[in-house]
């Protein structure tokens, strides 16, 4: 029964790259908003496809492997290809800088496969109340959210300094060790129902908020986040030195 229950879950990874695949198509295509757009289904798909597999209680290695190679698809390589062709169909002076943005727009899909092959490799006995280093959907969403904020903003992306710096950034935090807060600690199986229910209404405002504001808000958002990490990380080291100091 388990393995005719899998299908649910594996249909949502299956929509999860089939969006990617989608986003890489209109990046070609020169639909630079609704590539950004079909990053972030994919990422809707993403984020059910494993609660999904817990609920009817089909999780399996193949699960997880699938989910893996369709997350490379939809936080690597789309981003990567939608930075490609924004550098190569609307930067000026491509010609003197083509070499550099490859490697720049390669760096996404190149950092999401390492994160991706690292946590699977540390998945038995890892700890599900954070992440070890930036989300690889979390890095691509923070690529993409600047691209869809440029776009409502100019018209078009005109800060492409500012766009290879934002993908260095999350590209180097995905394979940092900084700890980064998971969804399984936002809801807890303990819960009372009460309290779970009154989260689940809060994300719905969130997306609301998001959806009212359009995207302009999504960027900030995600660099909030980015940040929670840094900031976290840095606290947590001076924590650490303060005992160290108080047991001398």
């Amino acid at each position: 029964m388990a393995n005719r229950m899998s299908i649910f879950p594996n249909s949502l990874t299956i929509g999860n790259m089939f969006f990617g695949f989608w986003s890489i198509i209109s990046a070609f295509e020169g639909n630079y908003v609704w590539a950004a757009y079909f990053v972030m289904l994919g990422g809707v798909c993403d984020a059910l496809d494993g609660k999904v597999a817990r609920l009817v209680k089909s999780t399996s290695d193949f699960g997880v492997e699938f989910d893996s190679l369709a997350d490379l698809v939809t936080f690597g390589m789309a981003p990567s290809i939608l930075m490609y062709n924004l550098y190569t169909k609307v930067y000026p002076g491509i010609d003197d800088l083509k070499h550099l943005i490859i490697f720049v727009s390669f760096m996404p899909l190149m950092f999401t496969g390492i994160r991706l092959a690292r946590f699977n490799t540390e998945l038995v006995g890892h700890s599900k109340k954070f992440f070890s280093g930036l989300p690889s959907p979390a890095a691509a969403m923070t690529i993409i959210s600047f691209v869809l904020f440029e776009f409502e903003t100019y018209g078009r992306l005109v800060h492409f300094k500012w766009l290879t710096a934002t993908s260095i950034i999350v590209s180097y935090l995905m394979i940092s060790r900084m700890k980064y807060q998971g969804f399984p600690v936002m809801f807890k199986r303990k819960e009372s129902f009460l309290k779970r229910n009154l989260k689940i209404v809060g994300v719905i405002l969130l997306i609301a908020v998001v959806v009212k504001f359009k995207m302009s808000l999504l960027f900030p958002m995600m660099v909030f986040f980015v940040l929670s990490g840094i900031v976290g990380n840095i606290i947590e080291k001076m924590k650490s030195e303060d005992k160290e100091i108080e047991k001398e």
